[in-house]
């Protein structure tokens, strides 16, 4: 088990580096695919529920908001998200028997969560809020864009890395028992100073400012286990122990991006308001 944990860590990780670097369509379609597998193992997991998700429409949804954010039309994604509120309104009277409001309710939680995540990450990569950057981020000693999202990952892995570390080394006290009973706060520490330290590493590397990079590491730091500790929420409440078994020895793509579909979207807001 640990083996194969390893094997797919270590390919997964080299793979995603590859399309990173590359960006472009294959950055795109991988961002849809990502979206696409999260979405049905949300889907599956809120079954547990008894919640009937408009999955197939929400489907559809990601990937028209994705293609119409790629092609670079704003107004197609103010349409589509407008679209799909007024389905998702209207479904509990067209199908008022079998759809209750709650049913609406967890299909936008979920595509909220998944798409937002994940559309951030396709953001901060397609260039145009690097274009922005005429200061600090300028001049880092690689394209911007492919920067802010290799910053990004390193330093979510760094975050979970560092707290899986230090709480089994020194973790003592529990963060959220009644969330996650194997999460510690000397883990949260670790990972919270691990991040930092990694965002630190980053701007001695690819030479940007150190105020940056601290605040950065700040923000991830704090963003990346909310995002572990919502995914586990929702795996209690649906009771299940992870949310697929796509990536072997990893679990679902939500086990290995919750952190992510926290911290992108931070990190994007962070960097639109330095622009």
């Amino acid at each position: 088990m640990l083996a194969q944990r390893i094997i797919t860590g270590i390919v997964g990780g080299a793979l995603t580096i590859f399309i990173i670097y590359e960006g472009n369509w294959l950055f795109f379609l991988m961002m849809v695919l990502l979206a696409l597998v999260g979405w049905y193992e949300y889907s599956q997991m809120v079954s547990k529920l008894k919640a009937n998700l408009a999955d197939r429409t929400g489907a559809v949804w990601l990937v028209a908001l994705f293609s119409a954010y790629w092609f670079g039309s704003t107004k197609l994604m103010l349409f589509f998200s407008a679209l799909m509120m007024a389905w998702l309104l209207l479904r509990t009277v067209v199908f008022h028997s079998k759809v209750k409001p709650v049913d609406s309710a967890y299909t936008l939680y979920g595509l909220i969560y998944i798409g937002a995540g994940f559309l951030a990450m396709l953001a901060l990569r397609n260039g145009i809020l690097a274009s922005f950057f005429t200061g600090s981020f300028a001049t880092v000693m690689l394209e911007p864009a492919r920067f802010f999202v290799f910053l990004l990952v390193f330093s979510t892995w760094a975050s979970d890395t560092f707290a899986f570390a230090a709480g089994k080394l020194k973790g003592k006290v529990k963060l959220c028992p009644a969330i996650s009973p194997g999460k510690t706060r000397e883990g949260a520490l670790g990972g919270f100073i691990g991040t930092i330290v990694t965002a630190l590493i980053f701007s001695l590397v690819f030479k940007y400012a150190v105020i940056d990079a601290i605040a950065i590491g700040i923000i991830i730091g704090i963003m990346a286990p909310l995002g572990d500790l919502v995914e586990s929420v929702l795996k209690r409440t649906c009771q299940i122990k992870d949310s697929g078994n796509i990536i072997p020895g990893h679990g679902g793509v939500l086990d290995r991006f919750d952190s992510l579909l926290f911290a992108g979207p931070a990190l994007y807001l962070f960097l639109l308001l330095l622009a």
